[in-house]
C-alpha cells in the first residue's frame, strides 16, 4: 500500500520581516559593505496560500548529499522567480525566499518546467540570467 507523504507547512517564523518585500514584484537586496551578503525579499502581494502551496509543490535537490530522510533545501517556481526554502524542525516545515546563487543544471532545467507551466518562462530565464550561478549538474 502506496503512503501519502506528509504535507510540509510553511514557517513564516517570528520577527523575520527582512524576507517581505514593499512591492509587487521579488527582489534580491545586497547588504551595504557587503557584496556576497544578500537577501531575497517576497512581494507583499505573496499570501500565506501562497507560501504553502510553494512549499508543498517545491522540488528537493537531487545533489543534496546529507544522510537524512527529508531535504535541508527546496526550489520552487512562483511568477517566473526561483524560491529556495529551508527547513526549519527537520523537513516538517521550511521558510522560503527568492533565490540568489549557485544552482546545478538539472536543477535549472526542472524549474524551468514548471515556470512553462506556469506561463512565466521568460521571466524564469531572466531571473536565472540575473541572480543564478549555473553549475555542472
Amino acid at each position: 500500500m502506496a503512503t501519502t507523504p506528509q504535507r510540509r507547512r510553511y514557517d513564516k517564523g517570528e520577527r523575520r520581516h527582512k524576507h517581505v518585500g514593499r512591492g509587487a514584484a521579488a527582489e534580491i537586496v545586497f547588504v551595504p559593505g557587503q557584496p556576497k551578503m544578500w537577501i531575497g525579499r517576497c512581494p507583499r502581494t505573496l499570501t500565506s496560500d501562497d507560501n504553502e502551496r510553494l512549499i508543498n509543490e517545491a522540488l528537493s535537490d537531487e545533489d543534496d548529499d546529507r544522510d537524512t530522510t527529508f531535504p535541508s533545501r527546496l526550489y520552487a517556481v512562483h511568477d517566473g522567480v526561483i524560491y529556495e526554502g529551508r527547513t526549519t524542525d527537520r523537513g516538517h516545515s521550511y521558510h522560503g525566499f527568492p533565490y540568489h546563487g549557485k544552482l546545478g543544471k538539472r536543477m535549472i532545467a526542472r524549474l524551468k518546467a514548471l515556470a512553462i507551466q506556469q506561463g512565466g518562462g521568460d521571466k524564469f530565464d531572466a531571473w536565472v540570467k540575473r541572480h543564478i550561478e549555473i553549475q555542472g549538474r
